[in-house]
């Protein structure tokens, strides 16, 4: 039997800050670097490090998952300056080949999930949250050896900031209602959805009726990123964002540090 995505409504309008560019240079919040064979992962320094990681992120969100055609063009918001931007560039090409956004709740609590979810709860509730967003890998590096290489990143993230939860939207590539609901299903069988918390998208991105078939791709398995977020015991909310901007949907996803399993903790943090 499949599982029926029910439709909620809440109104929410996005936040001052939202959309304000930032006159201020970039600046490095938390220190994270090390290098495995031919790869250096790192948080980012400068402003120039900085522009590279967008003009890199606009590559694949833009060009590749969308098929526009601009050159030079960036993938940037407000919420850039504030982050820390982990990469892992490849040493033998001198190029990024992954990145993520992380933000910590100890130095902002401007965080993109609030944006998509109503995560009012979460953030009320004690203890230090760690946002991660904008994760995208190169097509040619997509592959279990620089996933293992982002987490060791993140996990020595994760300690540095005393972080208690890591939180973030996990997107699918594909607004096929059947596709999801059948993903939904799955996720639901699996008990790894968030029960402790209900979570809920705004209203801007709620399933819009007769507008939810952009679409037919099949979606053979769950992307390589959210696996690995239930591999590290993370629970994902069972009602998806439709990020109409994207052509996909987004799971809002929690993970409690310390309910990771233990042969994580002991390779990874």
């Amino acid at each position: 039997m499949t599982l029926s995505l029910p439709i909620f409504k809440l109104k929410q309008r996005k936040p001052a800050w939202w959309g304000t560019p930032s006159t201020s240079r970039f600046e490095q919040k938390i220190p994270v670097f090390f290098e495995r064979s031919k790869y250096l992962v790192k948080t980012i320094e400068t402003q120039n490090e900085l522009d590279a990681v967008l003009k890199f992120r606009y590559e694949i969100f833009h060009r590749e998952f969308q098929g526009k055609l601009l050159p030079f063009g960036k993938d940037q918001d407000a919420l850039d300056p504030v982050a820390d931007h982990l990469v892992i560039i490849d040493k033998i090409k001198r190029k990024i080949i992954g990145t993520y956004r992380l933000i910590s709740t100890s130095f902002s609590q401007q965080l993109y999930s609030n944006l998509e979810f109503d995560v009012t709860d979460i953030l009320a509730s004690p203890g230090i949250k760690l946002e991660l967003s904008r994760a995208c890998i190169h097509r040619n590096y997509r592959n279990g050896v620089v996933i293992s290489l982002l987490w060791r990143g993140i996990c020595q993230y994760i300690a540095a900031v005393e972080a208690d939860y890591v939180m973030g939207c996990s997107s699918i590539n594909t607004m096929d209602s059947a596709e999801i609901a059948k993903i939904v299903n799955s996720l639901a069988q699996q008990k790894v959805g968030l029960s402790s918390h209900t979570v809920l998208p705004r209203d801007q991105y709620f399933r819009r009726n007769g507008f939810h078939m952009i679409n037919r791709k099949k979606v053979e398995a769950l992307p390589s990123l959210l696996q690995s977020y239930l591999n590290f015991g993370a629970k994902v909310s069972l009602h998806p964002a439709w990020d109409y901007g994207f052509h996909c949907v987004d799971f809002f996803t929690l993970l409690k540090v310390s309910d990771m399993p233990a042969s994580y903790q002991n390779r990874f943090l």
